[in-house]
């Protein structure tokens, strides 16, 4: 982990105006060399990124950005299973490194690029981010989120890990749907869960992997805020829990 962002998460909001100016050439440097550092949840998935500015943008999506911003960060990865959790989790990453310089971010989750418009020999396009400078304010306190209550995401509520699970319980969704569940167990670990329904739409299962990776990221910046080295671990086989939760990933507090 190249630097504890845990501090971020209070700050970190989704913005939706942007200054059309560009970023500096260090910052985007800086960024770049922030991402080549982060270590994903799995390490086995091929993944990379670019960093684009609008026109560019435009000119490989089959629609327009959902806000207009002087860049976007396109995160990629090969098609493999937890590769889309994979991507949410960098792409929260940057989204918070980016809080830390006081530029605003905003999932942008309703761009397609399909890959024969794309870069040629490129990954798959998963998600992306736009990114820059806003007259917007970043978030204050906590009071500011609307999130679901923490007694309807967590299950086996332990109060010491009550400070991870808030962290978690913070991290942005696809249109504010909060799919993520949290169980922790006897043996210091918590186990993230998405919410399934029995006819799945493949749009929503896609942006609710996206958001797994997100929280994710959440779930190990505020384990580590709370004096934990955590460890990440997808577990064989999967631990089942409830009907209609997904297992996605688990977090060992080492």
């Amino acid at each position: 982990m190249p630097e504890d962002l845990s501090a971020q998460i209070l700050r970190r909001k989704s913005f939706r105006s942007f200054r059309q100016e560009p970023l500096s050439q260090d910052l985007m440097d800086d960024l770049i060399d922030f991402l080549s550092e982060l270590t994903p949840p799995a390490e086995d998935i091929d993944w990379n990124f670019d960093t684009l500015p609008y026109l560019d943008m435009v000119k490989l999506c089959m629609n327009e950005p959902g806000v207009k911003a002087p860049c976007y960060l396109l995160l990629r990865a090969e098609r493999k299973r937890f590769s889309l959790q994979n991507c949410g989790y960098l792409g929260e990453m940057a989204a918070l490194y980016l809080t830390s310089r006081n530029v605003a971010t905003c999932w942008q989750g309703s761009v397609i690029i399909q890959q024969g418009n794309d870069f040629p020999g490129s990954l798959p396009f998963v998600t992306a981010l736009a990114l820059g400078m806003s007259d917007e304010e970043f978030r204050k306190d906590a009071s500011e989120f609307d999130r679901k209550p923490y007694d309807s995401m967590v299950y086996n509520r332990e109060e010491a890990y009550r400070p991870i699970l808030e962290a978690a319980r913070l991290a942005p969704s696809a249109f504010n749907r909060q799919p993520c569940v949290f169980v922790t167990d006897d043996r210091k670990r918590i186990h993230l869960y998405r919410r399934q329904k029995l006819f799945a739409n493949p749009v929503k299962e896609f942006e609710q992997c996206v958001d797994s990776g997100v929280a994710l990221a959440h779930l190990e910046l505020g384990a580590r805020a709370a004096g934990f080295e955590p460890k990440l671990e997808r577990l064989r086989p999967e631990p089942r829990f409830k009907r209609g939760l997904a297992y996605q990933a688990t977090v060992v507090l080492a």
